[in-house]
């Protein structure tokens, strides 16, 4: 089955695309605009990462992905949350393929061992990657999370309205 979607023919398939997005980065916003044209749904699922500190709240970073997508025009791109394994969260929704995205070759292993338990876990799903561009591949909400405790936030990483959302909750950061 295939559907039309802004000029493209694509596979009536659907992803899910998650993450913690805590904050939302330029690299996250780059693989969901590259990677909407290829499915007829693309949901950007919101999780918790138990090995992490949260910067936002998972509401609030719902909340600055639905303005972005939105000011992106991206009208198959859905923003959700979940608070559980993606795989099964995918079979729920009736999506097809687990989009993950990859910044350098040293993330390779670990996203092939996922991907071999996604399959596992739920039959029949898929994981595609979708390579970073080179200007975002040093780019993590990890990275942000600790300048930002540092005051600090080279231009480049974030979104206007992302550094804006940050600098309400945390002062001004300092720019380079």
């Amino acid at each position: 089955m295939t559907g039309d979607f802004q000029g493209y023919t694509v596979p009536d398939m659907k992803a899910v695309f998650a993450g913690s997005f805590d904050p939302p980065t330029l690299g996250h916003l780059d693989i969901i605009a590259r990677a909407a044209p290829l499915f007829s749904e693309l949901r950007v699922l919101v999780g918790r990462n138990l090995a992490k500190e949260p910067l936002l709240p998972v509401g609030d970073r719902m909340d600055l992905l639905k303005r972005l997508v939105s000011d992106a025009g991206l009208g198959n791109v859905v923003i959700d949350s979940w608070d559980g394994l993606v795989a099964e969260y995918a079979k729920a929704h009736g999506c097809d393929v687990l989009l993950r995205s990859v910044r350098n070759m040293g993330e390779i292993p670990y996203e092939q061992m996922m991907a071999t338990y996604n399959r596992k876990l739920i039959g029949g799903v898929e994981t595609v990657f979708l390579f970073a561009r080179p200007e975002f591949a040093d780019i993590s909400s990890s990275a942000v999370r600790e300048l930002v405790a540092w005051k600090r936030l080279p231009r480049g990483l974030v979104s206007g309205l992302v550094e804006k959302e940050l600098e309400k909750r945390y002062g001004p950061l300092l720019q380079d």
